[in-house]
């Protein structure tokens, strides 16, 4: 015995009490721990009370005898395999058959063998547990097969007679699976597409002996499918002559279901349920090598890209943004029906696919194409279902697209090269307005390779020190002081020379650059206003643009203030000018960052105002200091009207909200004198100053900063100096 397991527990039941103390005490020599009961009353009272791992029983008592207590035992689920030997004088087989047929494990016969009777309880211990073991394991067997949901079956091919198990009709649902027959009368009810391939393997099986394995759809008898896995086998005799077949069929419908789920998400849009991005190449892929074999036919790609959908889903919120996307897939679907594109002459179908590849991009496949201009009509129609208003939350929305469109072999000879063309004529499209669409030619593609070259320049641009900031002095109009001035970035290009920001800043945003480009002007303009305190100039405070990614950062406060403090410079000597646009989109995060900034020590300016579409009732709570005339209206403003009367409005609401107006873009005495007859002194543009590079801001700042009003126009050698 395993001396620290606890000694196993023995029930001694005998009415001689002369013969209980006797091998009581032979067991606990041996080890065990040994209970007695003195007839058989007491044994099943005892039985009751407590657990034992083994009972040796006198057959004959007064009472109750052994084979009554036995059968009463076994009765008992707690006792049902509890090991029972019994002991008796009896040795005819009567009595011994009796025995077992009451319930004994094995028996000792009297006199006893006292060093016997230790290993006849060991072993039926030993017996005990083995069978212990046997009954755990087909528990858990049987366990296993409910769980795998798997029944098995056999073929007496002799007998003709198939047979299975329980397991086995509960998974098709017919109770009378089993019987006379062969199963070739199940095989009608094998799905029709899997009919053929279970025929051909069993007949395999049946005539050469080969096993399968295989999956097939079932029809239950209820109607409902089930998906089966079977595996099956021939066994011989000593022959060598087929005589049965065995087989297992286990039902994974749930995993045929669950791979069937998730192949279906791996190849469409989790929101829409289009096509992905992955589906729609392999499409394009199979689609373009059939055309390489049919000839007289092309296909077309058309890559459509929503409108400022970013402004919209920014100003709904994310959730409604989803709805757009859907409604717009299935219009976009809807709007390639076959059956109207079978109407055109000559006909053109589509592969049926429309495609979500990007947030708000999406891709159709069009094949069997013939004339390029019926392509250019499902252009027009997709981007006219776009643009029909769409109703949400009680308001109208309409949204535009542009479409750019490819055509194999005719644009491109690769499904990457065809994909890629569509996307940069759509991009062309885009310049050229909303509800565009556009062939690709080559020239796009040049003036792509060109963009793309560009913007790896740009992206080493920064670490090669090529950026330069140019200062444009904002002047006090009644006495041509300057009282700040703007920080307007270029970029020194090796090859091309000074760029204006319009030659790289819509890239800059396009590529992801602009949040680095912003950080760069922020420190750099706080390293000019270093070094000019160190070299004893009288400083003004610098305005910096600040782009709506940098903004919706949660910590731009801390990041601007941290910048600033590195350069060792006060945050009241810059000024963060934001977009009136960029100002809506999500107004009370956007009330909470500007408040942020106030606190950091920084002035706020809202730049462009008029064009965009504020709300009063935001504006008056944003903590700003200064209002901006955009260019738009002050290039007109001396000839009164419209543009008048909005600069002239805005002057006032500067005034009643307690903020410093300044008005951009002037270039004329007529439009200076205007404004400042109404109000506005504080004025920026060409009549006063060209942005200045460094070294002649610096002069001027040396000078004291007056400057004369004079009538100036952009050189057309500068370009850089026309474009902020």
């Amino acid at each position: 015995m395993d001396s620290t397991a606890p000694p196993n527990r023995v029930l001694l039941v005998d009415d001689d009490e002369m013969l209980r103390m006797l091998a009581a005490e032979s067991l606990r020599h041996a080890g065990f721990e040994v209970s007695e009961a003195e007839c058989g009353e007491a044994a099943l009272r005892a039985c009751q009370e407590s657990d034992f791992d083994l009972l040796l029983l006198d057959v004959m008592m007064p009472g109750i005898d052994g084979y009554t207590v036995c059968e009463t035992l076994r009765r008992d689920a707690r006792a049902e395999w509890l090991p029972i030997v019994m002991l008796t004088g009896l040795n005819d087989s009567d009595s011994i058959e009796r025995a077992y047929a009451a319930g004994a494990t094995d028996f000792v016969t009297k006199p006893i063998n006292w060093h016997l009777l230790t290993h006849r309880v060991r072993y039926a211990l030993r017996t005990s547990r083995a069978m212990a073991e046997v009954r755990r394991s087909e528990q858990s067997l049987a366990l296993a097969q409910r769980q795998a949901r798997m029944g098995n079956w056999q073929w007496l091919l002799d007998e003709a007679r198939f047979s299975c198990s329980d397991e086995l009709r509960r998974i098709f649902g017919d109770v009378e699976l089993a019987g006379t027959g062969t199963p070739k009368r199940f095989l009608h009810r094998v799905r029709s597409n899997d009919r053929d391939a279970v025929a051909a393997a069993r007949q395999a099986l049946l005539s050469e002996g080969a096993p399968y394995r295989l999956t097939y759809g079932m029809q239950r008898v209820d109607g409902g499918l089930t998906e089966v896995l079977e595996e099956a086998l021939a066994v011989r005799d000593a022959a060598g002559r087929i005589v049965r077949i065995e087989g297992i069929t286990q039902d994974v419908t749930e995993r045929v279901q669950a791979e069937q789920r998730i192949q279906h998400l791996a190849m469409h849009d989790a929101l829409t349920g289009l096509a992905n991005r992955q589906f729609f190449a392999e499409l394009v892929g199979v689609e373009l090598a059939r055309v390489r074999r049919t000839q007289g036919s092309c296909c077309a790609i058309l890559h459509l890209d929503l409108d400022h959908f970013k402004s919209a889903n920014d100003a709904l919120g994310d959730a409604a943004g989803d709805q757009l996307l859907c409604e717009i897939a299935a219009r976009l679907q809807a709007s390639v029906r076959a059956a109207d594109l079978l109407a055109l002459n000559p006909p053109m179908q589509t592969a049926g696919t429309v495609a979500r590849i990007d947030g708000d991009a999406f891709t159709v496949l069009l094949v069997d194409v013939r004339v390029a201009t019926h392509v250019a009509m499902v252009a027009e129609r997709l981007l006219q279902e776009v643009s029909r208003p769409l109703l949400f939350a009680g308001r109208e929305l309409v949204l535009t697209a542009c479409v750019g469109m490819a055509l194999f072999p005719r644009d491109a000879d690769s499904a990457e090269s065809l994909w890629r063309h569509a996307e940069q004529a759509m991009y062309v499209a885009k310049r050229a307005g909303a509800s565009r669409c556009r062939f690709f030619d080559e020239k796009m593609n040049s003036a792509a390779s060109a963009k793309l070259q560009l913007e790896n320049e740009l992206r080493h641009a920064i670490a090669r020190n090529e950026l330069r900031l140019h200062f444009q002095p904002k002047v006090d109009a009644t006495n041509g002081q300057m009282v700040s001035a703007a920080a307007l970035v270029r970029w020194q290009h090796p090859q091309r020379g000074l760029l204006a920001p319009g030659e790289f800043i819509p890239l800059a945003e396009e590529c992801g650059l602009i949040v680095a480009l912003g950080d760069w002007v922020v420190a750099a303009a706080a390293r000019h206003l270093r070094q000019w305190a160190d070299a004893g100039l009288a400083t003004v405070r610098v305005s910096v643009n600040l782009a709506s990614p940098s903004f919706l950062q949660d910590d731009i406060a801390e990041k601007l203030a941290a910048t600033v403090q590195r350069a060792g410079v006060s945050p009241q000597q810059l000024l963060v000018e934001l977009t009136e646009s960029l100002l809506m989109v999500d107004a009370e995060r956007t009330i909470a960052r500007l408040n942020k900034l106030r606190e950091q020590g920084f002035a706020l300016a809202l730049d462009d105002f008029g064009t965009g579409y504020s709300s009063l009732s935001y504006l008056k709570r944003f903590p700003l200091d200064e209002l901006k005339i955009d260019r738009s209206f002050v290039s007109d403003v001396a000839r009164g009207g419209k543009d008048a009367a909005i600069a002239l409005s805005i002057i006032e609401l500067g005034k009643q909200f307690g903020m410093r107006v300044v008005a951009e873009g002037i270039e004329t005495h007529e439009q200076a004198a205007f404004l400042l007859a109404h109000g506005c002194n504080i004025q920026q543009g060409f009549l006063f100053s060209k942005p200045l590079p460094q070294d002649r801001f610096e002069a001027l700042l040396a000078a004291g900063g007056r400057l004369a009003c004079r009538q100036l126009a952009p050189s057309p050698a500068d370009p850089a100096e026309s474009a902020r």
